[in-house]
C-alpha cells in the first residue's frame, strides 16, 4: 500500500498520533495555566422577570385616522388609562421595557397602533417612569379586527 510495506505505514500513523496527543496536552496545559476570571459583582437595578400585562381598549378608527385632533384625544385617553392601571400595579417603580402589541387584521396597522400607543405613554404624564424604558411596537394579527385593543407587556425594575 502506498508503495510501502504495512510496517512503514503503521510507523507513520504512530507519528501522527503522537503529534495529536502532544497538541491536545498543550491545549489542556494552556487552559490550566490561564488566570481565573474574577466574579463580577452586579451593581445597579435589575429587571423583574415577571411582566405586568395590561390590555388597553382603543378606538382603532380614531387612532389611525389622519385627523390630528382625534389621534391626540385617543392618545390622551390611552395614556390616562395606562397611568391609572400602572399606579395600582407598579406604584412608583421605573419601567425597563415595554412590548406593545396592536391588535389588527393588518400587521402594518397593528404596529402603527402600537407605536402611537407607546408615543402616548412616553409623552404623557408617565415620562418620569418611562424615561429609561426601551419601547418596542409589535403587531398582533387578529382576523376581522379593525383595531380594538393594544396589549402591553411592561417589565419593571426591581
Amino acid at each position: 500500500m502506498f508503495g510501502l510495506s504495512g510496517r512503514s505505514v503503521t510507523l507513520a500513523l504512530v507519528g501522527w498520533l503522537w503529534a495529536d496527543i502532544l497538541l491536545g496536552l498543550f491545549v489542556i496545559f494552556l487552559a490550566a495555566a490561564s488566570p481565573p476570571v474574577p466574579a463580577v459583582a452586579k451593581t445597579g437595578p435589575s429587571v423583574d422577570p415577571k411582566a405586568l400585562t395590561l390590555t388597553v381598549p382603543v378606538n382603532g378608527a380614531s387612532l389611525l385616522s389622519g385627523d390630528d385632533a382625534q389621534v391626540k384625544t385617543e392618545q390622551s385617553r390611552i395614556a390616562t388609562n395606562v397611568a391609572a392601571q400602572l399606579k395600582t400595579d407598579a406604584e412608583t417603580r421605573d419601567v425597563a421595557m415595554v412590548f406593545a402589541y396592536g391588535s389588527n387584521q393588518d400587521p402594518v396597522l397593528g404596529q402603527k397602533m402600537a407605536q402611537l400607543t407607546l408615543d402616548a405613554i412616553a409623552q404623557g404624564g408617565l415620562q418620569s417612569q418611562f424615561s429609561k424604558a426601551v419601547l418596542k411596537p409589535l403587531h398582533d394579527i387578529v382576523p376581522g379586527d379593525p383595531g380594538s385593543s393594544v396589549a402591553l407587556e411592561i417589565y419593571l425594575y426591581r
